[in-house]
């Protein structure tokens, strides 16, 4: 498992995996990511302080994601997350979350805000298609208007490839990411045992027809694997 990497190509920063005490919502019907987790907070936290010790702070930008939301990492991980960010010069941090945290990503703003760093947070959206985030993929999100999630999230992950997508949706989506976050992340669905199969016509499409529109824009990544960030 890889737990520290370099994005090099765009929106330079460092990226570490730490990991929590797992998801809390564990129901996504196309994940399994949760299964990185640990309930020993001690050992928790050993782990993710040899990985925050390999920040270097050189871009002045760091990613922490965890399998889950940032906030289900144990208070000490927390707490020396952000000493790293101070201690290393970090301006920018981005996290991830799910939408049942809205309270406290209002309240880690704030709190990044007076330590000199801006937050950015990124959301599993997957799709602006309701019905199919809450009743196909069972996000868990109810259903928040566009204005709600903006509130909320800086910037939006989609999964293309499942069953059931459409290419009109995912270039819907698309659209409406770009025109209202700061940037965009597509991961192409890979499947996994025990979890919803995959649609590999839509993603042979996906990467004839719209990946070559965006592959180079500053704004959005696209993971075709989902170690391309060069962690996991």
């Amino acid at each position: 498992m890889e737990r520290y990497s370099k994005i090099l190509n765009k929106d330079q920063r460092e990226i570490v995996l730490l990991i929590g005490n797992g998801c809390k919502w564990s129901k996504c019907k196309f994940c399994n990511y949760h299964l990185d987790r640990c309930n020993d907070e001690d050992k928790q936290y050993k782990i993710n302080q040899e990985v925050l010790k390999k920040v270097t702070g050189e871009f002045c930008v760091l990613e922490a994601i965890n399998s889950g939301s940032i906030f289900e990492l144990n208070k000490r991980s927390f707490s020396e997350l952000l000493n790293i960010c101070t201690g290393k010069k970090i301006k920018r941090l981005i996290i991830e979350s799910h939408y049942m945290y809205r309270t406290k990503i209002k309240e880690l703003r704030e709190k990044c805000s007076k330590l000199g760093i801006i937050l950015q947070v990124k959301g599993g959206i997957e799709t602006f298609d309701t019905d199919f985030r809450e009743k196909v993929l069972n996000k868990g999100f109810g259903y928040p208007n566009l204005s709600d999630l903006r509130e909320t999230f800086d910037i939006v992950n989609f999964l293309v490839g499942v069953e059931g997508q459409t290419l009109e949706q995912v270039k819907k989506d698309i659209k409406i990411g770009m025109e209202n976050f700061d940037r965009v992340c597509i991961n192409l669905y890979k499947e996994m045992d025990d979890i919803m199969p995959a649609d590999e016509g839509l993603k042979e499409k996906f990467m004839k027809e719209i990946y070559p529109l965006y592959k180079d824009n500053e704004n959005v990544d696209i993971l075709v694997d989902n170690t391309d960030f060069g962690v996991g």
